[in-house]
Parts: structure tokens; C-alpha cells; sequence
């Protein structure tokens, strides 16, 4: 497999729109996954950025050039035998890119399916095992996927963080957080900030607390806005995304307008 940064992001259609992918090396276990980073929306000739990662914050133009890349691969859109091959792609390196991704998802697809089928038959999940199973569904933007998933978790996962009894590892307030952004992709704004904020209630970070501020101001809860703005500042200094959204709302509130 050629290294990643020879290729740059990697786009898949997904649900809404073109989804975008970077290749996450883990280098501790010798492995690598993809990760779901932006999703393009086009409308007419006009295209959008949703931004699921910093990186795709910062670079929207490599977003755009990974979904326009996937437009003009004609060879994407040509059927593919397994036991032809005369029907193969031709050897590039994009398509090599396209096999290693297929792979990882196939992997990632069979733990997911394993999951569920142990969720239908009542089996006991341990939280490390909820956490895997979410990250899996946020990694590859599994959004509809991941509703029976959230619904069968979040009873347990709030029982966990009313009575604070989360595990060495956290993995109960991480997959609150990341229940939350499976909502907010969702554009379940509300229940994404519901979900932060029970995540908060397990432990406090700028993370965590950005992204309630972040759900807060989509889900137009100005009060939620308000306070979690204040929490944050009141343990670290606002970053400029933040500040910006935080002159907002004081413009909001005392009707100035600049």
C-alpha cells in the first residue's frame, strides 16, 4: 500500500453526500483505519463543506479536490468481477488507495454486524465494547446505522453518568461524546448537546465542552449557549472559533449588531 500522504483524503458516496476519509496509522498496534473527516453536499454547482475534523476545518479545498477526484475516477463506476479479471481496474495507485479502504471497512462491517446481532440476542455489552462499536459507526459516518446502536445504549450510558461510576479508561463518557456526534451529523442538534453535556457530567474537557457550545448554537438553546460558554471560560481562554460564536450570542442578547 502506498503511504497515505503520497495520496491524500479518499471520498466514498455516503449517505447525504460525498464523504471524505483520511488514513488514520496506528502505530501501536501496526495497523491502520479510516476516518470519516467531511462530508461535501453539492447543490447545482455549489458545494459544502461539513467539517467533521479539524483537518477538514482547515482545508476545505482538499475536501472539494477529494470529492472531485471521485467524480472524474470513470473507472470507480465500472462493474468488477472478483473471478474476472478481465473486469479489473487498471494497477494505479488510487486504486490500490480504493482496495485498502474496502478492506478496512469490510473488517470494520463484520464487528459492527457482530454487535448488533449480540445487542438482539440480550447480550451483556461491557462499555469497551460500546465505545469499539461506536467508534467503528462515527469512523465511517454510519448515521442511520447508528440509531438502533444509540437507542440501545444511551439508558445504560445515562444511568452511568447520573451516578458518575464510569470506567478506568472513560469509555462511557467517550461514547456519550461520540454519541453526540453521530446526532449533530444527524442534525439532532439537541440530542447531541444532551449527550455532551452527560459526557461533561463524567469529566470536563475543552473538547467536550466546545462541542456543546458548538450543538448549543445549532439547536438555537441560547440559555445552554450562555452557560457553556461561561464554563469554559471560566477554566480556559476561548479559542477564536468559540470567541466569535461567543460575540454572537452577546450580540444576541444586548441586540447590538456590531
Amino acid at each position: 500500500m502506498p503511504n497515505s500522504n503520497d495520496l491524500g483524503e479518499i471520498a466514498i458516496r455516503g449517505e447525504r453526500g460525498i464523504d471524505v476519509f483520511q488514513r488514520v496509522e496506528n502505530a501501536s498496534e501496526r495497523r491502520h483505519h479510516y476516518e470519516c473527516i467531511a462530508t461535501v453536499l453539492h447543490d447545482g454547482n455549489d458545494a459544502q463543506v461539513l467539517s467533521h475534523h479539524r483537518l477538514a476545518r482547515k482545508n476545505s479545498d482538499r475536501m472539494l479536490a477529494a470529492a472531485k477526484r471521485l467524480h472524474e475516477s470513470d473507472w470507480l463506476g465500472q462493474a468488477i468481477t472478483l473471478d474476472d479479471l478481465r473486469s479489473y481496474p487498471p494497477a494505479r495507485l488510487d486504486v490500490f488507495q480504493y482496495l485498502d479502504f474496502m478492506r478496512c471497512w469490510l473488517v470494520a462491517d463484520m464487528e459492527i454486524t457482530r454487535m448488533g446481532a449480540a445487542l438482539e440476542r440480550g447480550a451483556e455489552i461491557q462499555l469497551r465494547e460500546i465505545s469499539s462499536v461506536l467508534r467503528l459507526l462515527l469512523n465511517y459516518n454510519q448515521i442511520t446505522r447508528a440509531a438502533f446502536f444509540t437507542d440501545a445504549f444511551l439508558p445504560y450510558l445515562g444511568q452511568v453518568a447520573r451516578e458518575q461510576r464510569d470506567d478506568r479508561w472513560q469509555n462511557a463518557a467517550y461514547s456519550l461524546r461520540m454519541i453526540g456526534d453521530l446526532y449533530a451529523r444527524a442534525d439532532r442538534f439537541a440530542d447531541a448537546l444532551t449527550s455532551y453535556e452527560a459526557a461533561i457530567h463524567l469529566g470536563d474537557n475543552r473538547h467536550r465542552r466546545g462541542l456543546a457550545i458548538e450543538a448549543a448554537r445549532a439547536a438555537g438553546k441560547n440559555d445552554a449557549l450562555l452557560f457553556h460558554l461561561q464554563a469554559y471560560e471560566a477554566k480556559w481562554p476561548l479559542p477564536p472559533a468559540l470567541e466569535e460564536i461567543r460575540q454572537e450570542a452577546v450580540g444576541a442578547e444586548t441586540g447590538e449588531t456590531e
